[in-house]
């Protein structure tokens, strides 16, 4: 394990991957963590992220945007390393506004780079997506990417940004995250095994767009945290430029059938297939495991706990 952090800056740590990490990272880091500051301009956080945390170190909450150079200055100084999560997710936005994708995604990363940079801050790893190969597979870390959609473009243009950063002696990693499923304090249902597994624990049928037969892999945000605070402790991590973490792939019809087993009484209505769905993604992860690392929860747990969390909850008959 290499030289613990003592300070450490996470942007967009009032979102999903950010509510589970701030608590994970306090709880693992065998009380040598003494400041963890937080930037969010809260577009798409919530500031609950940052309420009832784990004692130890010192939090700091900074609200301001990660495309202000300015701001990312005063953000990054002290610092021991940088968990870089804020972006604009995969949404209809991606489609409607790929140049506020851009500003963020890709310019946020680049102004944020140059800021840990002229700071001295050593360390930095990013959360990417395992979208930038495209579809098909399966695609190791080795694999050419060909993005489709703004999102996915700009996570790739981010990690280009952080791979120039690393010959000026910043020792970044960019995490190709698959898409994230389970519980966290600040949880967000559009992704689609959340939206599935809510759609469960309510009692609505599973819509399933086209024959379900995309593949897809996906990963427990308490896996996700997991891998984050481990290329952030452990040095053999540093040396890697971009990794693929992921859980477990499944097409969207196993997916509802895991879900069944959950809760047997759900049923499935198919819908025409939008363009934006039908893609279907196979991502190697054997380099990570290869390092050590595992993931922990399996994916009919995750899905179990979402459905459980809605117990009781019915929505009106049309």
């Amino acid at each position: 394990m290499s030289e613990q952090p003592k300070r450490i800056l996470i942007t967009g740590g009032c979102g999903y991957l950010g509510s589970r990490l701030l608590r994970d990272l306090t709880l693992t880091s065998q009380d040598s963590l003494e400041v963890i500051r937080v930037l969010d301009n809260l577009s798409t956080g919530d500031l609950r992220a940052m309420q009832h945390l784990p004692t130890g170190p010192t939090y700091e909450f900074m609200e301001a945007d990660i495309i202000d150079p300015g701001t990312l200055t005063l953000a990054v100084q002290g610092m021991d390393a940088v968990i870089h999560l804020a972006a604009l997710v995969r949404t209809p936005l991606s489609f409607e506004n790929p140049a506020w994708l851009q500003q963020v995604n890709h310019w946020g990363t680049s102004h944020l780079a140059e800021a840990c940079i002229r700071a001295g801050v050593p360390r930095l790893i990013f959360t990417s997506s395992t979208a930038v190969y495209g579809p098909g597979g399966p695609f190791d870390e080795s694999a050419f990417c060909r993005p489709q959609g703004s999102y996915a473009e700009t996570k790739l243009a981010a990690e280009q940004v952080l791979e120039n950063a690393r010959r000026r002696g910043l020792r970044a990693t960019s995490l190709r995250l698959s898409s994230l499923y389970g519980l966290a304090p600040i949880t967000r249902y559009n992704s689609v095994a959340n939206r599935l597994a809510y759609l469960a624990g309510v009692g609505r049928p599973l819509t399933i767009y086209g024959s379900g037969e995309q593949r897809r892999p996906f990963l427990h945000v308490e896996d996700a945290a997991g891998a984050v605070i481990d290329a952030l402790y452990h040095a053999e991590w540093a040396d890697q430029q971009a990794l693929n973490v992921v859980g477990e792939t499944l097409t969207i019809q196993a997916l509802a059938h895991r879900l069944s087993a959950v809760k047997p009484d759900i049923t499935l209505r198919y819908t025409d297939q939008d363009v934006r769905t039908h893609y279907s993604f196979d991502i190697n992860g054997r380099r990570l495991r290869e390092l050590g690392w595992a993931p922990r929860v399996n994916i009919e747990e995750g899905l179990a706990e979402i459905v459980k969390s809605f117990s009781g909850v019915t929505t009106p008959k049309r």
